[in-house]
């Protein structure tokens, strides 16, 4: 996940990532459950909203929009970056943006 940063790819799917592994879905989605207690989702937006705070914290992303900002770390839409972003952090994204300034 590190090195290739797949959680960028808006289009990212438990199969794609599996293929990517050399690994069937079903066994990535249970090495992902038991080793990180999330389903694969969760999984993935963990590492675009880390990603997401990271851009938000940096004045060189300080002329980004927020959506900007989502599309940047791998969102497709600002409705799903919010809501994920909010349930994951505590905050809505437009908190840390202004932290910033």
């Amino acid at each position: 996940m590190g090195d290739e940063q797949p959680w960028l790819e808006p289009e990212l799917t438990l199969t794609e990532l599996a293929h990517r592994l050399r690994s069937t879905p079903a066994a990535l989605s249970r090495t992902i459950n038991a080793g990180c207690g999330q389903n694969f989702n969760d999984f993935v937006n963990g590492y675009r909203v880390a990603e997401a705070r990271r851009k938000l914290a940096d004045p060189r992303f300080a002329h980004y929009s927020l959506l900007g900002v989502a599309l940047e770390s791998g969102f497709n839409s600002k409705s799903t970056f919010n809501r994920v972003f909010k349930k994951l952090d505590g905050r809505a994204p437009g908190e840390l943006e202004r932290l910033k300034t």
